[in-house]
């Protein structure tokens, strides 16, 4: 039960319960018996909406993805990567979570396996 409903009839309501009242939306307008019926392309307007953004941002969020596991799975032992920090180096050993790389000679470093951005392309032998 509304607060304001309360209140005798004719008195001013509190400057507590003033804003629900300026708050409240107004009343909808009924339309007239004489009014044109909605169109159906109004009901499709917010599906068709969800489905453009579905496929203008998430579906190819989700090809990059699919390609990016499956560059994870492929890669071993010898492969040269880059590492999201931007990090080239060698990958000398897959274990199950991450990569041991070697960024230079004698230094080694374990990543995580999402941290491999891409491998380095083969130069092009003319």
């Amino acid at each position: 039960m509304s607060p304001l409903i309360l209140l005798a009839e004719g008195a001013p309501a509190p400057a507590s319960l003033r804003f629900l009242a300026a708050d409240a939306p107004p009343a909808p307008v009924p339309l007239p018996a004489d009014a044109p019926p909605q169109s159906p392309l109004g009901s499709l307007i917010m599906p068709l909406l969800f489905l453009g953004v579905f496929f203008l941002i998430f579906a190819p969020q989700m090809k990059r993805n699919k390609q990016h596991k499956k560059l994870l799975e492929e890669l071993k032992s010898g492969d040269e990567v880059i590492t999201t920090g931007g990090l080239f180096g060698t990958i000398v050993q897959v274990k199950p979570d991450r990569f041991v790389i070697e960024i230079s000679k004698g230094v080694r470093v374990e990543i995580n396996r999402a941290n491999v951005e891409l491998r380095v392309p083969e130069p092009v032998k003319e």
